[in-house]
């Protein structure tokens, strides 16, 4: 079975220092982008895959696919750093059949009808439903930006959300 040794939303996905340390935290082996407008645009596939890490492989796949890839333990067996575009592509995934102990929220631009909950975290009313749906269901939430500075609890953010 495929283990997800870490599971994060942002939406630069594979990006400078951050990504090296969290893949390092991870100790990934395997970096599996899920968004599924990406998964269809192989010119920034082959980009993300040359902007990986040395030494680690990506996937690149739309949030259905993976939730099958995952069920049916055809996302191989190293260690996976699953990184995900949006909340939505998240849930979306989960509900395909991709289990998560943990999700980190670590960048979800603050676009018109948002709300900043955290540093590099704003949520609207879909994103507060789609992580309660995934915290309700066993997920641990948390929001984090680098693994140097504190995070912030899913009861923290949704109580700034409701503030």
């Amino acid at each position: 079975m495929p283990k997800v040794t870490f599971a994060r939303v942002d939406h630069r996905l594979i990006h400078g220092q951050v990504i090296t340390k969290w893949s390092k935290i991870a100790a990934a082996q395997k970096i599996v982008i899920v968004d599924d407008v990406l998964g269809q645009d192989s010119f920034m596939v082959d980009i993300y895959k040359m902007a990986a890490p040395s030494g680690i492989e990506v996937d690149i796949m739309g949030a259905e696919q993976a939730g099958t890839a995952f069920s049916q333990d055809a996302l191989g067996d190293k260690n996976i750093f699953m990184l995900f575009k949006s909340i939505q592509m998240a849930r979306k995934a989960f509900d395909a059949g991709l289990k998560l102990e943990a999700l980190q929220l670590g960048g979800v631009p603050a676009e018109a009808g948002r709300k900043i909950v955290f540093q590099a975290v704003a949520l609207n009313d879909q994103d507060v439903e789609d992580i309660t749906h995934l915290h309700d269901a066993g997920v641990e939430i948390t929001l984090q930006v680098v693994p140097e500075e504190a995070g912030m609890t899913f009861d923290e953010a949704i109580k700034k959300y409701n503030a």
